[in-house]
């Protein structure tokens, strides 16, 4: 199911090239801001490397270029697809390149966790950088940490608006649950959005003998006769949420919606979701639908952060 949103006006320069993993939102966006769009030509060869062309070679001269590219699945084949095209984008004469790449792949991967390791997301970063590009916006990164090595102009979407217009009117009592302290800040805002609503944050810890993850609720809370969202940034495995959705069916909660700005749902995650007690899914179109959760499309809020970049 996708949730979408009305077309609006926008910024009067500006070139949108939408790469192979664009997801329509190159589109979108065209037609929310009023801005031309095209689409590069793009093809894998019979060893697997990747191709990238433009339909022509004066088509980005002189202009403001917006690449759409998302990066997940498929990581490293996006990547190299995303960075051909800012190099190609860069060759043909583009003023200034931007970026929006709504799932950036290995940006958990932000600090050095063993000795000698390599930190991906500063790679990928300095690879972007080094080619060219000189703004970069994307939503709801895993973490700040994981920006700060993208030297240039960086802009971070937080989805809240875009939950708090769909959970308006389809929740009671509601109570935002973060599953850790990372998502703190999305609890806090998306309460925000909707008015000051009560939000927790639960703490997580790992168990040093088993190396069972174990969630601990707070002791005074009551989840009997409400509404419980659970959100966070990425549904991967569920595991996570369905072990916060049966604890709060378990204590009386009513319903329990989940909702995250990335739901890659690797294995059986969806079904582990339902079977556990959540109600109802709701993420973003940045990556490929492959689940029967709702996706809500992510363009509008971006085209408007866009136009305050650009007017």
């Amino acid at each position: 199911m996708y949730l979408g949103y009305p077309i609006g006006s926008g910024v009067e320069v500006m070139l949108i090239v939408s790469l192979p993993a664009s997801l329509g939102l190159g589109e979108e966006l065209s037609l929310l801001l009023n801005v031309k769009s095209l689409n590069v030509v793009s093809k894998t060869f019979p060893d697997g490397e990747s191709y990238i062309r433009l339909p022509s070679s004066g088509a980005v001269r002189g202009e403001d270029v917006l690449l759409v590219q998302t990066t997940y699945p498929l990581q490293d084949k996006r990547l190299v697809e995303l960075l051909l095209a800012i190099d190609a984008v860069k060759e043909y004469g583009a003023r200034e390149i931007t970026a929006f790449i709504p799932y950036l792949a290995y940006s958990r991967q932000d600090k050095v966790f063993l000795e000698g390791e390599a930190v991906s997301i500063r790679a990928v970063m300095r690879a972007m950088r080094c080619l060219g590009l000189a703004r970069l916006i994307t939503l709801d990164a895993h973490s700040e940490s994981a920006l700060s090595f993208f030297d240039g102009e960086v802009l971070n979407v937080d989805p809240s608006p875009i939950f708090a217009d769909v959970l308006r009117g389809r929740v009671s009592k509601p109570l935002i649950i973060a599953p850790d302290a990372g998502a703190r800040k999305r609890a806090a805002s998306l309460s925000k959005e909707l008015g000051g609503v009560d939000f927790i944050v639960i703490k997580k810890f790992r168990d040093r003998y088993s190396g069972k993850i174990i969630h601990e609720f707070p002791t005074d809370i009551v989840l009997a006769g409400r509404d419980v969202v659970v959100v966070d940034d990425i549904i991967s495995t569920g595991g996570t949420i369905a072990s916060i959705a049966s604890y709060s069916k378990a204590r009386g909660a009513l319903k329990v919606i989940a909702v995250a700005s990335h739901g890659l749902f690797v294995g059986n995650a969806y079904e582990r979701l339902r079977s556990s007690g959540v109600d109802e899914i709701y993420v973003l179109r940045t990556v490929p639908p492959s689940s029967k959760a709702t996706y809500v499309s992510p363009a509008k809020l971006v085209a408007k952060h866009i136009q305050k970049l650009l007017t």
